[in-house]
């Protein structure tokens, strides 16, 4: 369900049935002359719509750009280095107005610079603000009471920020992880298996020398593509169908 198209008994009852709400964040940068720009929100939006497809969900307004230091290239090129304040400031505003809705299961989908990078911990931030505005409003010493008489016992997981893998089942510590890096073969593949159409694999020839990050994307396999968010799609999905309660009528 997409937050934007629901009518307001529509979000009354998802916030009493516990339904999750999911942002999908990334960039807009620069990933080699083959791939569209907005491949970092592009990846997670697919597995989005892939795990929206199977389980209750409510989808909240993305957040397509953040941080990306002009690392990659020029604005010429696509390239947009969004103000990481300004990353900040909207995501808690965002993230203050789905709490005073009411809905106590938020993940944000990140899919950009990996879990120490710059966006990352912007959108951490605005999340532990909320948490932290929340729990003031309890009194001082709330942690105290049994956290079954909490208003929201479960608030330190109450905003994920999670990335495309982070609910999917490995299996074990040695096994395949899912091939990212930047515009290269994971990165090219997933696209590849989602929106193939916006690839154009012969456009590499045009950037000479190639940086590295760039040297096996040629290398890519969309079938791989479409394997790996897949994985990732019934990850996401297990993660979410826990905790939401039946529509009722149908309990």
């Amino acid at each position: 369900m997409q937050l934007t198209r629901m009518r307001p008994e529509q979000i009354q009852d998802a916030v009493r049935r516990h339904v999750p709400v999911v942002i999908v964040a990334g960039s807009v940068e620069f990933h080699g002359p083959h791939l569209p720009v907005g491949t970092d929100y592009l990846i997670p939006q697919a597995v989005c719509d892939g795990v929206e497809a199977r389980v209750e969900c409510v989808v909240a307004p993305p957040l397509p750009f953040s941080s990306t230091m002009a690392w990659a290239a020029s604005p010429t090129d696509g390239e947009v280095d969004f103000e990481p304040e300004a990353l900040f400031v909207y995501t808690r505003a965002l993230l203050r107005a789905l709490a005073a809705i009411g809905f106590r299961r938020i993940y944000i989908m990140q899919h950009h610079q990996g879990p120490e990078g710059l966006p990352v911990l912007c959108l951490k931030r605005a999340a532990a603000e909320v948490v932290r505005e929340t729990v003031h409003g309890w009194g001082a010493g709330w942690g105290r009471r049994p956290p079954e008489e909490l208003p929201l016992p479960g608030v330190f997981s109450w905003i994920q920020v999670a990335y495309i893998d982070s609910f999917s089942a490995y299996p074990g510590p040695e096994a395949e992880r899912i091939p990212i890096g930047h515009g290269g073969r994971g990165e090219t593949q997933l696209i590849q298996g989602s929106l193939p159409e916006t690839v154009r694999m012969g456009a590499l020839a045009s950037l000479v020398p190639l940086p590295p990050w760039l040297a096996d994307a040629e290398a890519a396999v969309p079938a791989e593509g479409r394997r790996w968010l897949e994985f990732c799609i019934a990850g996401w999905a297990a993660e979410l169908a826990r905790g939401t309660l039946a529509a009722a009528g149908s309990q």
